[in-house]
């Protein structure tokens, strides 16, 4: 089979779900994935597959994310991802959610394999398409494979948080790259009325934001229940965590504070619980449990909260440079007040100065803000 039966059959099965717009169809049925996606690495072991084989091909046009780039963790004994191709739904949805027209001029934030930098190009024409990526590698490789399909669109190494402020303003920008914030440099960048589609996560949930420049200095918009779980934006090239330095891992476990909690422990799963709470302490890390030892809780100056299972009630025991619990414990008791919404009745605003709230159904319903310029990536 060849690789254009294959588009075919994956932009045929993006619009039977729903996920491929008509006006995205032939960009995602006309661009070859495997020019793109030469290879990646699986799953299990990180093992090489090549796209020129029957099966490689195949999962190259599958409803698929792949891993097509690893790095050494800095900790040593294994590798992380640090590339990869989205899932097709996924990008279709978000290119939908941008909303563009013919003459729509689009920043995207992680060029990446070039894939998406692609159907863009195809969609609106080169001329009208910036991306940027912190990778050098990984944007002259994207340079040279989207030169062989003739699209020729701006592309920059850099920091993704700064935008690409030489060829602003953008009427759109799609990130395909994580943020814990919207940066204010995007918002900057923007033009009235633009777009910005993104994916705010942290290590506890992942939500894609639809936002728009609704004054000369904010954007505003909303969650959807809808998790990108995307790769971080980096700080550094040469490092693949995202803040471009190694993890602080030592704990503190002298003299704990303790508490008791009618908390349930499988609360921790749910995900609209995980979205609030990730709102309210941005910089928890993920959350080990829930389990029959319980679950353990950290924050990223290893502050920590460690919750065991009880017969009517838990037992808390937590410390380090902060007193996590109390936030933990007001958070879950405001969710369960508010009888526990979904991640789509939350949306956000965000100002070009750093500042942002997160709000519930309406933007003077503040659930969480800061005030600090976006420093986490």
């Amino acid at each position: 089979m060849t690789w254009q039966r294959h588009a075919d059959r994956l932009a045929d099965a993006l619009t039977r779900a729903g996920a491929l717009a008509p006006d995205w169809r032939e960009a995602f049925a006309q661009t070859p994935r495997h020019v793109f996606v030469p290879h990646y690495f699986a799953d299990e072991d990180n093992s090489r597959v090549d796209a020129d084989t029957t099966a490689g091909l195949a999962a190259v046009y599958a409803d698929e994310s792949l891993i097509t780039q690893v790095a050494p963790h800095p900790g040593g004994g294994f590798e992380v991802p640090t590339s990869s191709s989205t899932r097709p739904s996924l990008m279709a949805r978000m290119l939908d959610m941008l909303d563009v027209t013919s003459t729509t001029t689009v920043l995207e934030i992680g060029t990446g394999t070039g894939y998406n930098t692609a159907l863009l190009c195809h969609r609106l024409g080169d001329r009208q398409v910036t991306s940027v990526d912190i990778d050098p590698l990984l944007v002259e490789t994207a340079r040279t494979r989207l030169a062989a399909l003739d699209y020729h669109p701006h592309l920059a190494a850099g920091d993704g948080a700064d935008g690409v402020p030489t060829r602003a303003p953008f009427d759109r920008i799609i990130a395909t790259a994580a943020v814990t914030a919207i940066p204010p440099a995007w918002i900057t960048q923007l033009t009235a009325g633009g777009r910005i589609v993104a994916d705010i996560r942290g290590d506890l949930a992942s939500a894609l934001i639809v936002a728009d420049k609704t004054s000369p200095h904010q954007v505003r918009g909303r969650f959807h229940d809808t998790p990108g779980h995307f790769m971080w934006l980096r700080a550094r090239a040469e490092h693949p965590l995202r803040n471009g330095t190694d993890p602080a891992t030592v704990f503190d476990f002298t003299d704990p504070e303790h508490a008791t909690t009618t908390i349930p422990i499988d609360v921790f799963t749910d995900r609209s619980f995980r979205f609030l709470l990730q709102a309210a302490l941005p910089d928890l890390g993920p959350i080990s449990g829930p389990d029959g030892g319980g679950v353990f809780l950290h924050a990223e100056d290893c502050s920590w909260i460690q919750l065991r299972p009880g017969r009517d009630t838990a037992t808390v025991t937590y410390g380090g440079p902060r007193a996590l619990w109390p936030t933990v414990n007001d958070t879950w008791h405001r969710w369960h007040r508010w009888h526990r919404p979904s991640i789509d009745r939350y949306g956000i605003t965000a100002h070009d100065d750093g500042r942002h709230h997160i709000w519930l159904d309406h933007d003077h319903t503040t659930v969480a803000t800061t005030g600090a310029p976006c420093a986490l990536r």
